[in-house]
């Protein structure tokens, strides 16, 4: 018999730690001045936390890394238009 492979929480777990990436590379890329890649890196690290979050059905987290993403949303357009 074959062991049960749960797809969708390999899923989250790898999406979990590549936004976790992304949000120490902000961080980093924020405290050296690096822009437009902190926005982006905040951005992506805000939605890929958001979708873990909305997975786990935690509010707590849902609050914090939607508005984080609407936030740098706002940056990444702004960038965007110039």
């Amino acid at each position: 018999m074959k062991p049960y492979i749960d797809y969708e929480e390999q899923l989250i777990w790898w999406v979990k730690w590549i936004s976790t990436a992304m949000a120490i590379g902000c961080a980093v890329m924020s405290s050296m001045d690096i822009y437009p890649i902190n926005v982006w890196l905040g951005f992506l690290a805000g939605v890929g936390w958001s979708w873990v979050a909305f997975r786990w059905g935690e509010w707590s987290l849902i609050t914090i890394n939607g508005l984080l993403t609407v936030v740098y949303g706002f940056g990444v357009i702004r960038w965007i238009i110039g």
